[in-house]
């Protein structure tokens, strides 16, 4: 078993009232839900998926974007478009390396996707995501995370993506992981904001930049260049930008209590129950909070310039 992904990623509302009333509960491993005509959140369910996913219809293909931690999951929903579409499936986006994002590639790509994702994320894909086998990993652990498949196309800053018509338009943004992707769909008004947006939900830090994240979350809001009002996060509920604006929130308010702990000399655990105390009062009911403690560690750990990021040699 795969424990340290499990407890780190895996175990990792506002609602939109109109993707609400169009759910579909019949998967088993995610809620599917129609955010506007032939866009499509398919929001995991208690972890039975590992993370958030979704897909567009465009005039003469489908792109889909992250694939899921489980195989199950990536063919549940490969069916749930069959069932929508006959137009072929043309891209799979990846919105960063993550393994609870990108383990079903292999199954969209066999179904005639091209797997597209920033261009940092093709070697980390298998390389970086070996540090979540943790200690007891076994060598089919090792194996499956060899043959992850990483993306086949890459791209820079901004990649448009044409299904006809209809057009999606990815951004990088730097600060979850270094190679993170958001999806807009402007004439639906809905991004895919990938880990860079939990909804009310404690994030997982093992990769982040939080100074770069906190940059990047406020340049989103305020992008001339798109307008969404509906948000498919990562983790969490379908969301709204009071959840956007929330979340930017919560890793400014981290930053700041570790900041200010460490000047008063604070280290260790007696750092982190600390900023715990101070957090939990207003963070406390978020989901995943059982991450909050490591997040006060990687925060400590970017103030004081160690912490490890991806693409750099492990520290010693």
């Amino acid at each position: 078993m795969i424990i340290a992904l499990v407890t780190a990623l895996t175990l990792l509302c506002s609602g939109i009232a109109r993707a609400q009333a169009g759910a579909d509960a019949a998967p088993a491993f995610f809620k599917l839900v129609e955010l506007a005509p032939g866009v499509f959140a398919a929001t995991d369910i208690d972890g039975k998926a590992g993370a958030n996913a979704g897909f567009v219809i465009g005039d003469d293909g489908v792109l889909v974007v992250d694939s899921f931690y489980k195989p199950e999951a990536a063919q549940a929903l490969l069916a749930e478009i069959h069932k929508r579409t006959a137009l072929p499936l043309r891209f799979l986006v990846n919105t960063h390396y993550h393994i609870d994002h990108v383990s079903g590639n292999r199954i969209f790509a066999a179904a005639g996707a091209q797997v597209i994702g920033q261009q940092r994320m093709h070697d980390w894909v298998q390389s970086e995501n070996m540090k979540f086998l943790g200690s007891k990993a076994t060598d089919a652990d090792r194996e499956r995370i060899r043959n992850l498949l990483p993306p086949q196309l890459g791209y820079g800053q901004t990649l448009h993506v044409w299904l006809g018509r209809r057009s999606v338009l990815l951004r990088s943004w730097p600060g979850h992981t270094g190679s993170d992707t958001v999806a807009y769909v402007p004439d639906a008004g809905v991004m895919f904001g990938g880990d860079l947006l939990w909804s009310r939900s404690i994030p997982n830090l093992i990769d982040a930049t939080v100074a770069q994240w906190t940059q990047s979350l406020e340049r989103m809001a305020e992008d001339e260049g798109v307008r969404y009002n509906i948000i498919v996060p990562g983790h969490g509920e379908v969301a709204s930008q009071t959840e956007l604006a929330e979340f930017k929130t919560y890793l400014t308010e981290l930053r700041g209590v570790v900041a200010k702990l460490q000047r008063q000399g604070l280290a260790g655990d007696a750092l982190q129950d600390a900023a715990l105390e101070e957090l939990n009062a207003r963070y406390g009911s978020w989901r995943y909070n059982r991450l909050m403690r490591s997040n006060v560690r990687d925060m400590a750990d970017e103030l004081a310039g160690t912490k490890r990021l991806p693409g750099t040699p492990q520290r010693r």
